[in-house]
């Protein structure tokens, strides 16, 4: 991550300034020693864009957010990603969005919002697992969730620096979280919670809790030549999370973006009416063993060490390392050389997988 001082001094001018599934083959992951990680060499200066207005740090673009949301710890809450939960709404809108795996081999996804206003209706909102916890925290994000597992409620209970809004133990639900008649009748009541911009401001607002992100820390490193422009050719890329669970996205260029696709279909944002999308698409892998005598067959993610991934942008390639110290710590990508990976100017995603040999390229 650049340097808090760094930091300080570039928002500071920054604000003066402003169907059916293709077959594919598995690629193997790169088997050598995962190159250091050097904290003295820098990335070139590839910066070309000026700002006309505040930069989201989650993103990188001037995309709206308020004063308030700029220098405001954002939010991460956990949305349903099982078949039975669909349609979701307002996925679309998050500026990252986390994929990692759940109970069943089937994925949840974690989305961080530096600016919740904007949400108009997000659902389904579901229940906290430690390892969500972990990335949220890597964000300094104030966490929501609808319930959790036992070992989440653990951790939270562990961890006071966390700051989270829950809709069962918390008792926001009516204030923060409310059910749907109608995905209550169609989908389940479990399916059923969603919250908006409005309800979530206002539950900020009362949170005894400081929730000022005193440091302001940009996401990722954004540059105007991102770190996969002399990358190999990457248009289709496919996850094998189980044998029923194995989502893929393609490249468009048109729109210069991965658009996302899983159980057979487009995937879709019902409420926005969009398929979801990424300029810049991250898939890693972390060690996922299943927990020992749990009758809910739940899993434990290790989110904190090195490991390896890729990097996809502009239909193009690299292999990443990451690297996180803490739960509670950032966690950053670099490139085969060391340097801090270069992120396009864009919403992400990224996919958490148990091995990078169950990821195909085409």
């Amino acid at each position: 991550m650049k340097k808090f001082i760094l930091i300080a001094l570039a928002l500071t001018l920054l604000l003066s300034a402003c169907g059916k599934e293709p077959t594919f083959t598995f690629v193997e992951p790169d088997t050598e020693e995962t190159a250091p990680v050097s904290e003295e060499t820098a990335a070139p200066d590839t910066d070309e864009f000026v700002p006309d207005g505040n930069v989201n740090p989650l993103t990188g673009l001037c995309d709206g957010i308020s004063d308030t949301a700029l220098t405001r710890k954002p939010v991460a809450i956990m949305v349903s990603n099982s078949y039975d939960s669909l349609p979701q709404w307002g996925i679309s809108q998050a500026d990252i969005i986390y994929e990692m795996p759940a109970e069943g081999r089937i994925t949840r996804f974690l989305a961080i919002f530096q600016d919740p206003s904007k949400i108009e209706k997000l659902a389904s909102i579901r229940s906290s697992r430690p390892y969500f916890i972990d990335i949220a925290q890597s964000y300094g994000a104030v966490y929501i969730h609808f319930g959790g597992s036992v070992p989440a409620y653990e951790a939270i209970k562990a961890r006071k620096d966390l700051i989270n809004i829950d809709g069962i133990k918390g008792s926001w639900e009516g204030t923060v979280f409310f059910r749907d008649p109608e995905r209550r009748k169609q989908l389940g009541l479990e399916h059923s919670v969603y919250t908006t911009g409005d309800y979530l401001e206002l539950a900020l607002s009362k949170l005894k809790s400081p929730l000022d992100q005193t440091e302001h820390p940009s996401a990722f490193t954004f540059g105007s030549v991102n770190s996969a422009a002399d990358g190999t050719p990457a248009s289709e890329i496919h996850l094998n999370y189980s044998t029923t669970n194995h989502p893929y996205f393609t490249y468009d260029e048109n729109e210069g973006v991965y658009l996302r696709y899983q159980y057979g279909d487009p995937h879709m944002d019902a409420y926005l009416k969009k398929q979801v999308s990424a300029k810049n698409l991250i898939v890693i892998e972390m060690k996922t063993v299943n927990v020992k005598g749990s009758s809910l067959k739940l899993i434990e993610v290790t989110t904190t060490g090195t490991g390896k991934g890729y990097y996809f942008c502009d239909g193009k390639t690299v292999d990443v390392t990451w690297k996180k110290d803490s739960y509670n710590s950032p966690i950053t990508y670099y490139d085969a050389n060391g340097n801090e990976l270069v992120l396009s100017r864009g919403q992400s995603f990224i996919s958490v997988i148990p091995s990078l040999s169950d990821v195909g390229v085409k």
